[in-house]
């Protein structure tokens, strides 16, 4: 059973860790064994942006997901956002932690993120949820449980801020969980895009703070009026 309270940080050569305590896994032998047998692992949805790649893994009769992300940030305000912010990996793999410590289980867990200085590539291994995502017009259907989903999100600092049926798994038992999360920049903001993509997509209503969504509003109305002026569809 994992100890989500204990989360190691290592560094060893180029590269850093960091990785949940577990008692029956060793996340970072699995890391190695992984590299080691890169070539023969099942890849999953090819992503059409440069060095990202997500895989299934199969070990003792469980399933992981690793995924590669060696895409390199080169806007200079996203930059400064992380300077300040820190890592948007290793912070997620700590608010994940909370929400697993706290047996909130809304979202995927991940277990290991790993950093190579050298290549600037981030690896992560996330446990691999078993369901569908939800179509388009089951957003609607299970609307309760995707807004009580945000919303507990939200009160870790965590958003979707792409929010559809893509990103919500279905569960067997019925449960929807939450995929592809963002924890990076002004958080507080981007809460507020998740109002606004749930409501006029679903007519699902996610509480937000007034100020976060009058300024999201504001921005929003400016960008579809641009659209429309230059002739673009939204």
């Amino acid at each position: 059973m994992n100890n989500f309270a204990k989360i190691i940080e290592v560094e060893r050569g180029d590269m850093k860790f960091a990785y949940v305590q577990n008692d029956e896994i060793n996340y970072l032998d699995l890391f190695d064994q992984f590299l080691a047998e890169e070539g023969h692992h099942q890849l999953l949805d090819p992503s059409d942006k440069l060095e990202r790649y997500t895989y299934l893994i199969n070990h003792n009769q469980s399933k992981f997901i690793f995924k590669i992300d060696g895409g390199v940030e080169h806007r200079l305000e996203r930059k400064l956002i992380a300077k300040i912010t820190g890592d948007f990996y290793f912070n997620l793999i700590r608010k994940l932690a909370k929400i697993s410590l706290d047996k909130c289980d809304i979202a995927y867990e991940l277990y290991l993120v790993a950093f190579d200085k050298r290549t600037k590539r981030h690896y992560m291994i996330f446990n691999f949820i078993e369901g569908r995502s939800l179509k388009w017009e089951e957003m609607r259907e299970y609307g309760d449980q995707v807004k009580n989903c945000i919303e507990k999100l939200h009160s870790y600092n965590l958003v979707s801020n792409d929010v559809h049926g893509g990103n919500f798994i279905l569960t067997p038992d019925g449960k929807i969980k939450a995929i592809d999360l963002t924890n990076s920049g002004f958080i507080w903001l981007t809460k507020a895009n998740d109002a606004i993509e749930a409501q006029e997509r679903f007519d699902i209503k996610i509480k937000v703070p007034f100020f976060a969504m009058a300024i999201k509003m504001f921005t929003h109305g400016f960008k579809r009026l641009s659209r429309k002026i230059r002739g673009k569809e939204d």
